[in-house]
């Protein structure tokens, strides 16, 4: 078990500059202050003292449950995700951190802060991606279910519908499934942390790549017109200032009201770019690449959600023809040399004693709902006392922590509101043969998600 850390004295200072209200924080008045270099049972008022970065004294109301969902030894955590809808694709998450819940309680729990175990009870919803759905079947969890946390919640639009809410009742949601810009705001929503990379690092890491291999690219961009979408517009727009890069076409995409990219694509395709980067996630996404005309051969870049085998096999034959590239920030469960991993063998372990076929566990998303899992279970271990806000400065605090599945090399850093992004440590890679090639080494991007997001 890890040993409890002390919260940085950074984000304890920053806590205490605030205004607060109720649980949300004024925007004017959080510090926001980003690093500039890339870095090598209980209820009521009882346990709710706290010298963290979540002090619910004065962030939460009255009637805040700190250990709402803790029933004995058993902690209920909440899952949202598409189990239909154009974004199914990601319902393998929630099979990921099922595998997970069930691999830690036979091994007889997590040892949490406090040194007791504790076994996990994961209940389920699907809201379809749809963000009109996603509050009733939150609510449903959070009311009904009487969930302790929220657990790997997929998409962007469909967390932001609720983020009020959860942020308002004081209840953390864990490893949120998105790294659209809008959850760095850790100052104003402080009961919200990401579990994937930032989309925008993950756009600067590869125009860093540009500079190098192909310094005076010209790009073409279709994006997700939405929040995902537009962070990887605007930081791509930031990364490439003062270089000789160039974005020549851009085109949206909104995967609600369009049924295909093939046109914007066929539009894209006219410019003759050198570089076509793919801004959206979801089944649009490879669908996307089947549309490249035979007659334009870019360097492709998709994002880390639509970078997993399950997603680059609907390519079909037209895979061997392309050149993609990716961001990746963890092992890769189809890779036979990272299959042998001791970290990556435990993972597929789980996954079959659930039941699952090899297909399903290497096709990449599976492995990414147990590292959401992973990142709870790191706040808990963490945690001084077993209480919602006592996880949430764990996880506000982490150093140089190795969670989960993530590369040899690539470590979980936070300081609240001034480094709100747990991983941020990945590799450029190249897709050969059906598998991901490494064209970099691992790099840290540790503290700079929000200046690339241009946040703060």
């Amino acid at each position: 078990m890890m040993k409890t850390r002390a919260v940085r004295a950074a984000a304890l200072a920053t806590t205490l500059s605030l205004v607060l209200a109720g649980c949300g924080r004024d925007d004017d008045e959080a510090a926001n202050d980003s690093p500039t270099t890339v870095a090598d049972g209980e209820s009521g008022g009882e346990n709710t003292e706290s010298a963290g970065f979540i002090d619910p004294a004065t962030d939460c109301a009255a009637d805040y449950n700190a250990t709402q969902g803790i029933n004995g030894d058993t902690i209920t955590i909440g899952n949202v995700r598409p189990e239909t809808g154009n974004y199914s694709i990601y319902g393998t998450v929630a099979k990921g951190l099922e595998a997970f819940v069930q691999h830690a309680n036979s091994q007889g729990g997590i040892t949490a802060g406090d040194g007791k175990q504790y076994k996990l009870q994961l209940e389920t919803a699907d809201d379809a991606y749809d963000p009109a759905l996603t509050p009733g079947v939150v609510q449903t969890l959070v009311e009904q279910k009487g969930i302790f946390a929220m657990v790997g919640q997929i998409g962007n639009a469909t967390n932001l519908a609720v983020r009020q809410y959860m942020n308002d009742n004081c209840v953390p949601s864990v490893a949120l499934a998105t790294g659209a810009r809008d959850w760095g705001e850790a100052a104003k929503y402080p009961w919200y942390i990401g579990g994937l990379p930032p989309y925008a690092t993950e756009a600067v890491a590869f125009i860093d790549y540009l500079k190098t291999e192909k310094p005076d690219a010209t790009i073409a961009l279709l994006y997700q017109d939405d929040d995902y979408g537009k962070t990887y517009q605007q930081a791509i727009a930031q990364a490439i200032e003062g270089t000789d890069i160039t974005v020549v076409s851009e085109k949206p995409y909104n995967p609600l009201n369009e049924t295909s990219p093939e046109s914007k694509v066929a539009e894209l395709a006219t410019s003759n770019a050198d570089v076509f980067f793919v801004g959206l996630g979801g089944t649009p996404c490879p669908v996307s690449l089947t549309k490249v005309p035979d007659t334009w051969t870019p360097m492709t870049f998709v994002s880390v959600t639509c970078s997993a085998k399950t997603a680059m096999s609907l390519l079909g034959d037209k895979e061997a023809s392309m050149n993609v590239f990716a961001a990746q920030p963890a092992l890769d469960p189809a890779n036979p040399e990272h299959q042998a991993d001791p970290a990556m063998q435990e993972v597929f372990a789980a996954g079959r004693a659930i039941g699952l076929d090899e297909a399903t566990l290497e096709g990449g998303i599976f492995a990414v709902g147990w590292n959401f899992g992973a990142l709870f279970a790191r706040g808990l271990e963490n945690a001084e006392t077993v209480t919602r806000h006592d996880v949430m400065n764990a996880l506000w605090s982490l150093e140089d922590e190795e969670i989960g599945i993530a590369l040899p090399g690539a470590v979980a850093n936070t300081n609240g509101a001034e480094d709100p992004w747990p991983f941020e440590d990945m590799r450029i890679v190249h897709r050969v043969d059906g598998l991901w090639t490494p064209v970099t080494e691992v790099i840290s991007y540790d503290g700079k998600g929000n200046e690339f997001g241009g946040i703060g």
